[in-house]
């Protein structure tokens, strides 16, 4: 597997959904324009937020991304991390792909694996996936589109995989894959005792904000969005 630059992994992602069908939507200011409650952009769905609330809608049902990201204080905040580990950082780029109302979970796992396995060239054998406790139809969805074993996916019952926006919004499950780096590397897979070691670096997600809750919004509320 060749080295790649910060620009290729950029190119080579949106690529990949730009022939999936995402409009390639540039990075938002890292201040954001209209959202008083953050001072930094902190993730690549906040210039989406009004979208996945229903407050705005887009003429594409579909969307990729890399955005600038400061994560220095409040929900997301890796500060305390950096310099502990080799995969935390206070700037960074994330990049994203986000479906409004178009796919939901089965299609953002099989986009997923597809871009790692294929366009990046990791090993499957080398991968593993986290999945929500309670969530079986993600389960049931990588062993069907990445032929994994049980034992290749962990089951997460902490927050870690379920996503939320804040205190109100939109939340839900989510998956992860991480790679294997070997055991020349201090850690172990997530879940266990080891798990905040570099070994099993997570390569990509996908949270299904399937739920809204807060500010007069059932818990069970759907809201039918994937990235």
């Amino acid at each position: 597997m060749s080295i790649l630059t910060s620009n290729d992994i950029r190119a080579t992602f949106l690529d990949f959904f730009a022939r999936q069908g995402h409009e390639i939507v540039p990075s938002s200011p890292l201040v954001p324009r209209n959202d008083p409650t953050l001072l930094f952009v902190n993730s690549g769905m906040v210039q989406f937020k009004n979208v996945f609330t229903g407050a705005e809608k887009r003429a594409r049902p579909r969307a990729t991304s890399s955005q600038k990201c400061v994560r220095a204080g409040g929900k997301h905040n890796d500060l305390d991390n950096v310099g502990l580990t080799a995969r935390h950082h206070t700037f960074f780029e994330m990049l994203g792909n986000f479906s409004f109302g178009d796919y939901f979970k089965e299609e953002a796992i099989a986009l997923a694996w597809a871009l790692v396995t294929k366009d990046f060239g990791l090993d499957p054998a080398r991968l593993l996936v986290t999945v929500f406790s309670e969530d079986e139809e993600a389960a049931g969805f990588w062993r069907k589109v990445a032929g994994l074993p049980d034992r290749k996916i962990i089951r997460i019952p902490t927050s870690d995989n379920f996503w939320r926006m804040g205190d109100t919004g939109p939340c839900g499950p989510c998956s992860e894959i991480f790679w294997d780096h070997g055991d020349h590397i201090p850690g172990g897979p997530p879940g266990s005792p080891d798990e905040d070691g570099d070994r099993d670096a997570g390569a990509a997600a996908a949270a299904v904000d399937r739920y809204r809750h807060g500010a007069g919004a059932d818990f069970g509320d759907p809201a039918g969005q994937a990235r």
